[in-house]
């Protein structure tokens, strides 16, 4: 059965493809009618340009995100004063949740779009609400922490056991939406700096991974374009280790 799409007559900014993508989202795929009215009677839409911040490292935590299009950056300042990018949000994620469920009061990152994005913004305090009059929702969000905790362990091995050209094209290949085994064109969606740092290595570093790759004929680097010349093959060396 289709789902049913409430934001027109609820919310005049969120239309039902931005309804659609946000019950596609674990976070509220298992709401009922009433559940999804009732959140996004407290949720808007925010269009951002890029390094537009979206909330500040320290201020108190009043709304968690969805990002519908575009991209948002989190990123914390080291003591040097430099950015140290968390995560790269993409389209179909939400962020600040997990925070909000620890029940801290205050964002732990700063948060900025790195290219015009589209945002839906959800008060934490009437969802917090909503899930403590559900328990069969306060499960699906336990699945949905899971699963994210999970990714970020793996993250974690990722960062501290491999090297650079290890690190590239684990991301390279996260970033396959086609089902293939074959050579495959990525489109850079944010800019290379920005993924050397979500990667924890320098600019510098990332291009000589670049071209240590393009040196071994595993990928070609058209500027923001990135041929990945065979899929199953860069599967295969991530999983013997052998990059």
């Amino acid at each position: 059965m289709a789902k049913k799409l409430y934001g027109p007559m609820l919310h005049p900014e969120l239309n039902q493809a931005v309804c659609a993508a946000l019950q596609d989202n674990a976070l509220f795929s298992g709401m009922n009618e009433d559940q999804f009215s009732q959140v996004l009677r407290h949720a808007s839409l925010l269009k951002k340009d890029p390094d537009q911040m979206l909330f500040q490292q320290g201020m108190d935590l009043t709304h968690f995100y969805f990002v519908y299009d575009g991209a948002v950056k989190l990123g914390r300042n080291t003591i040097k004063g430099d950015e140290k990018i968390i995560e790269v949000v993409l389209p179909g994620r939400t962020f600040a949740e997990g925070v909000l469920f620890a029940g801290a009061p205050k964002y732990p990152v700063t948060a900025t779009a790195i290219k015009p994005s589209v945002v839906v913004s959800v008060q934490a305090q009437p969802f917090l609400q909503l899930l403590r009059g559900s328990a069969d929702l306060c499960i699906n969000m336990l699945a949905h922490l899971s699963h994210k905790l999970h990714w970020m362990v793996k993250e974690l091995d990722h960062q501290t056991l491999h090297n650079a050209s290890f690190r590239v094209i684990d991301y390279f290949l996260s970033q396959v939406t086609a089902v293939t085994e074959e050579a495959y064109q990525l489109k850079l969606k944010v800019p290379k700096r920005d993924i050397a740092s979500r990667l924890s290595i320098k600019p510098e570093t990332f291009s000589r991974a670049l071209k240590s790759l393009e040196n071994k004929s595993l990928i070609e680097v058209h500027e923001k374009k990135i041929i990945l010349k065979n899929v199953a093959e860069l599967r295969n060396l991530l999983e013997s280790e052998e990059l």
